[in-house]
C-alpha cells in the first residue's frame, strides 16, 4: 500500500512536518506498540526513531524535530503511516 502524504518545511522552519493528502485519522495506540512513546497525550505522541524526536498527530502530521534527512524522513513517514492508519 503506498500512502501518498508530503513533506515540507513547517512555517516556523524549525522543523519538517509530513502531511497527508487525503485525510485520515492514526491510531497512536498501534504507534506507540512499535515504537514506544516519550509523550503521551489523547491527541498526540512523541516517539523516538534512530535518535530523532517525532510528533504524531491523531489527525495525520508527523513532526520531525531536528532532522534535515529528507529520505530518511519520507521512509519513516511511510512506516508510521502504514502501521496507524485507520
Amino acid at each position: 500500500m503506498t500512502i501518498k502524504f508530503s513533506l515540507g518545511k513547517c512555517k516556523t522552519k524549525a522543523a519538517y512536518s509530513a502531511k497527508l493528502n487525503q485525510k485520515g485519522r492514526l491510531d497512536l495506540a498501534k504507534i506507540k506498540t512499535k515504537y514506544g512513546a516519550i509523550l503521551e497525550t489523547p491527541i498526540l505522541l512523541v516517539i523516538k526513531v534512530e535518535g530523532i524526536e517525532i510528533v504524531v498527530h491523531s489527525h495525520g502530521e508527523l513532526m520531525f524535530k531536528n532532522c534535515a534527512q529528507v529520505d530518511w524522513m519520507e521512509k519513516t513517514a511511510e512506516e508510521i503511516y502504514e502501521i496507524g492508519l485507520r
